[in-house]
């Protein structure tokens, strides 16, 4: 079973924890992070910082191994309007199962808690599934970031913090 759960700042985690979602990233989105680096995001530990873990039914997730992390949703709360999605994504296997729109789901009620009303992100102009991901959740390209990625063109992505379903 998975489950998505509240985590804390990655800057607060065991070196192998730190390596398994580094190579998540890699795998999933092509963005490398070393354990510092993945550390310096800023990530709080809030309900909104996600982590997309595989367990038994009566396990304690607390206590899982590294080596069950399939997923991550970071966000922050950024100026006090908007909910800044840091980092998602979810081991390959597990996509086109629902478990993005579980996890975006629940960002979304930790933003709306907060009294934040939008929503940004900044994503791969090449990954193309994610951006149907991010529009059809409302948010539309609000500008090209030159430089933003090494290796090519990213895209700042805004909108209303909706739900899965376009509501708000």
């Amino acid at each position: 079973m998975l489950t998505w759960c509240t985590g804390t700042t990655p800057g607060s985690w065991p070196d192998a924890w730190a390596m398994a979602a580094c190579r998540l990233f890699e795998a999933e989105t092509g963005e490398f992070y070393t354990p510092t680096s993945l550390g310096a995001l800023p990530v709080p530990t809030w309900p909104g910082n996600l982590l997309l873990l595989e367990h038994e039914a009566n396990e304690d997730v607390a206590t899982l191994p590294s080596e069950r992390l399939r997923g991550v949703l970071w966000c922050t709360p950024f100026q006090d309007r908007d909910l800044r999605i840091v980092a998602f994504a979810i081991e390959r296997s597990f996509q086109g199962a629902g478990y993005g729109s579980e996890g975006w789901r629940l960002a979304m009620d930790a933003g709306r808690a907060r009294g934040l009303t939008s929503t940004r992100l900044e994503v791969r102009s090449e990954n193309h599934a994610a951006i149907r991901f991010y529009e059809r959740r409302g948010l539309r390209v609000a500008q090209e970031l030159q430089g933003y990625y090494r290796d090519g063109l990213g895209l700042l992505m805004t909108g209303p913090l909706l739900d899965d379903v376009g509501e708000a």
